[in-house]
């Protein structure tokens, strides 16, 4: 922190960051920028985090640079980062970025200063809130102490994952919504491949005024501002809950709906339906909650992220939370396949809503619903998700469509078959050989079907099964 006690986010070391050369360290907005060719990635210990930091970062960059030519980003390839020419905007409102002090604050309002406070876990959803159940740490609201960079991380996240009651409004998707970003060799490629690709009007920066915007643009909505803050700074300092770090600490704020979601047109519920970020099948997906099965969780999120990643061409990571209400109550991220695995992903789905049928009709008694079977094809279907989705990363080694269905759900028939089965070892081994065959029956069938009618089927199910917790 500087003498002036103003912690300025463009030169103050808050952002995580992983270098290229392995160094994990903290860095401000603009080495951040000037130097992320040389920066391998965010590096939040929260994916929420990495997520928030990314379009912040972006909507800075919009800032200063709000159209990009092809020249622009030839000149950039194999840069060292931003050249320090396109962030002049930057250094002429420095002090729009100071986060304390007793002038104007980073996304903080004035008039809330000496008005009833709230503990500062409000930031950051991993801590107990004054009346929320504690999910994460085990420790009471009233003793939660951040340092200036963990309230900011927080604050950031509020753009992109707010949940509303009646309260507080939403950020600028619901807060239970997910997203999908490329991930680039480095920092710098990251932005560049997340930036958007269409001409959206760009707008006033929400770092240098309070009120919300009538029309609010691409820069607005990526740093969107659904509550109203005012950090009350400790006189003594004290180490952060959150990251440990020594030094000036924050200890309540002052906490108020903000900005109101901005409506859709034509959309029921309301989010950015530009957002090019955002997981959306109509309107924004959600994660499953945690009441549902292992097997949902395991092979819902991922196969959803990947039939919605459309043109995100390269490398991708789907990252959103399990939201209960107003609770988070975890957080995923995910590596989505490439496009040209869509396919083999909606057949292997097809094959193993088939297992349970076939594994029934093999049995002595075909007539009973057999709930064992529900058990423990739901154990065994998370290390197979795994494995379908490890195979995925590259679908051209998949030659034999047939050969690899069959390599990746005959250990799921075998082993229910043998956990389920009762009588001797002889019926075992021949209820085996029955559930195998008709395995290969079954796949053998799917394969032959054309690709369309397996994507039909496939888009009329999620038709019916969108949405979640929220």
């Amino acid at each position: 922190m500087n003498d002036a006690g103003r912690f300025n986010l463009l030169t103050e070391k808050w952002i995580p960051v992983l270098r290229t050369n392995g160094r994990a360290e903290r860095v401000g907005v603009l080495t951040a920028l000037r130097e992320a060719g040389k920066i391998r990635q965010i590096a939040a210990s929260n994916p929420l985090d990495n997520v928030a930091l990314l379009r912040f970062l972006l909507a800075v960059m919009l800032w200063c640079r709000p159209e990009m030519s092809e020249a622009d980003r030839v000149s950039l390839e194999g840069a060292a980062g931003v050249p320090g020419g396109w962030l002049t905007a930057l250094l002429e409102h420095e002090m729009a970025f100071d986060l304390l002090g007793n002038g104007d604050r980073f996304y903080q309002d004035p008039s809330l200063k000496g008005q009833s406070i709230r503990p500062i876990a409000d930031l950051l959803v991993e801590f107990p809130g004054a009346d929320s159940v504690n999910h994460m740490q085990h420790i009471r609201h009233d003793s939660c102490v951040f340092c200036p960079a963990c309230c900011v991380l927080g604050m950031l996240r509020l753009s992109v994952w707010a949940s509303a009651n009646r309260f507080y409004p939403a950020s600028v998707n619901p807060g239970s919504a997910a997203y999908a970003v490329v991930q680039g060799r480095n920092l710098l490629s990251t932005l560049i491949e997340n930036r958007p690709k269409q001409e959206l009007p760009t707008g006033p920066a929400p770092w240098l005024s309070n009120t919300p915007p009538d029309s609010p643009g691409t820069i607005a909505n990526l740093a969107w501002r659904p509550r109203r803050l005012w950090l009350n700074v400790s006189t003594t300092a004290g180490l952060c809950t959150n990251c440990g770090c020594s030094g000036v600490t924050i200890a309540s704020v002052c906490n108020e709906g903000g900005w109101p979601t901005p409506t859709t047109a034509g959309k029921i519920k309301k989010f950015w339906a530009d957002d090019p970020h955002l997981l959306s099948d109509d309107e924004p997906i959600s994660l499953p909650g945690l009441g549902t099965s292992v097997a949902s969780h395991s092979s819902r999120f991922w196969k959803d992220a990947l039939r919605l990643r459309n043109d995100r061409t390269g490398k991708a990571v789907a990252i959103g939370p399990v939201v209960n209400k107003f609770i988070f109550q975890d957080a995923v991220s995910v590596s989505i396949p490439p496009c040209e695995a869509q396919s083999h992903a909606l057949l292997a789905d097809e094959c193993n809503r088939k297992i349970r049928d076939l594994l029934r009709r093999v049995t002595p008694n075909p007539d009973r619903q057999h709930p064992e079977f529900a058990s423990m094809l739901a154990l065994m279907t998370a290390h197979t998700e795994v494995r379908i989705r490890d195979c995925l990363k590259e679908p051209d080694q998949i030659a034999d469509r047939s050969a690899w269905l069959y390599d990746m759900y005959s250990p799921v028939v075998e082993g229910t078959v043998a956990a389920t089965t009762r009588g001797s070892h002889l019926n075992k081994r021949m209820i085996s050989y029955l559930a195998t065959a008709a395995l290969k029956a079954a796949i053998k069938k799917l394969a032959s079907q054309p690709s369309g009618t397996v994507v039909g089927e496939a888009k009329k199910r999620s038709r019916k099964q969108k949405g979640g917790d929220t």
